[in-house]
């Protein structure tokens, strides 16, 4: 396992001031292709005190507790209506844009980060260890997220030993994080390998807190048990009801917090997740360990997973691999609504709401809601494939 220190800087990112210029949404803008519910814009800055512990009778309903919090994303985003594709298709389809919690800071991860990194605050830590693949949305939204609130960071990366230093790793680095490079056969083992490390840094006086792949524990799950909330109160502000919530699956959090939230907070719509690796089989426990989590802080949690859940069938040649029809239905959605997919995640999820609504799932004049999780550094890895795709 090789690794790699960060250059040393100049000056201490934990003393540096740093000055925010906070931007607006658009209210009501209206174009051919895209309709939009607007979300409402949030300064940046130094993260909010913690919610505090013991709520009842919460904003998100009745609970024991709720994790604490931090700010860190654009809340919340906004959902817009795929206009010209929808009359395509004869199905609204309406896009949750989670790939707008941020710029670099962007994606589905911030919402979870947003409890994670709170709990290693309230422990005192003062760097985060996680883990996932060389050009990992999670591990760069965590690295991002780290600096924000003065920790240091430290990332196991599979395959980081012979990754080009692009896009998402190439953020990493930008921003400071140590990199401990993994072949596939160490990265088996990744979860002692980075307790170890804690323990290292432990003896040498720091305090460390890791953090799972994915940021996928009970505490980061919350993140979408709040997303919900945020769902719930746009359907009521734009008059629509949603039949169906698609949702990619990569490592179980995301779709748990959405069902966890829907049972609390009494959300009607059928959720579908579609995992992007493995399959249902592997999923469902995962998923059914994080409900169980959650039932700690949400008053009488269902933490049952229901057996339609998950969709298989739409890994396609693998986890991070595209095939050229996947690509080429990027393309076409770019072309046709300005909507930018990532080739992991989204893309292959959103290949499996067209199935849906080809076979008649997904029912003529019903409104599906797809989770757009974010992704957008994930494509550009890909750009070699893709010139011969581009409208001349």
């Amino acid at each position: 396992m090789a690794s790699v220190a960060p250059a040393a800087s100049a000056s201490n990112p934990k003393s540096s001031t740093l000055i925010f210029i906070a931007s607006t949404d658009v209210i009501g803008v209206r174009t051919r292709s895209v309709s939009y519910f607007p979300g409402r814009s949030t300064s940046g800055g130094r993260p909010s005190c913690p919610d505090p512990l013991g709520t009842r009778n919460h904003e998100l309903g009745t609970m024991n507790s709720e994790p604490p919090r931090i700010e860190l994303a654009r809340l919340p985003t906004p959902i817009d209506h795929l206009q010209d594709l929808s009359r395509e298709l004869g199905v609204e389809i309406y896009v949750k844009r989670d790939d707008l919690t941020g710029a670099a800071l962007s994606g589905n991860k911030v919402r979870k980060l947003e409890y994670v990194l709170a709990r290693a605050l309230e422990e005192d830590a003062d760097t985060v260890i996680t883990c996932g693949g060389a050009q990992s949305n999670h591990c760069r939204a965590t690295a991002i997220a780290a600096r924000r609130v003065g920790l240091d960071i430290e990332l196991f990366l599979r395959g980081g030993h012979e990754s080009a230093v692009e896009a998402n790793l190439f953020l990493d680095l930008l921003v400071g994080a140590h990199i401990h490079a993994m072949t596939e056969a160490e990265y088996e083992d990744v979860g002692p390998a980075m307790a170890e490390r804690a323990e290292i840094l432990g003896s040498q006086g720091r305090q460390a807190y890791v953090v799972p792949e994915g940021a996928s524990d009970p505490i980061g799950s919350f993140g979408y048990v709040r997303c919900m909330k945020e769902i719930i109160d746009q359907q009521r502000a734009g008059d629509v009801t949603f039949d169906q919530l698609i949702v990619p699956v990569g490592s179980g959090g995301t779709v748990a917090g959405l069902l966890a939230g829907a049972r609390h907070l009494g959300f009607t719509g059928k959720i579908i997740g579609v995992p992007v690796c493995d399959d249902a089989a592997w999923f469902r426990p995962v998923i059914e360990t994080l409900l169980e989590g959650l039932a700690h802080y949400l008053v009488g949690l269902d933490a049952t997973v229901p057996d339609d859940l998950l969709l298989d069938g739409f890994v396609g040649n693998g986890y991070g691999q595209a095939t050229f029809d996947e690509l080429e239905r990027i393309r076409d959605l770019a072309v046709l609504t300005g909507l930018i997919l990532d080739p992991v995640y989204t893309n292959k999820a959103f290949g499996a709401l067209l199935a849906l609504v080809r076979d008649g799932t997904i029912a003529q004049g019903g409104r599906v809601l797809f989770i757009h999780t974010g992704g957008l550094f994930g494509l550009f890895p890909f750009g070699d494939r893709m010139p011969h795709l581009m409208v001349p």
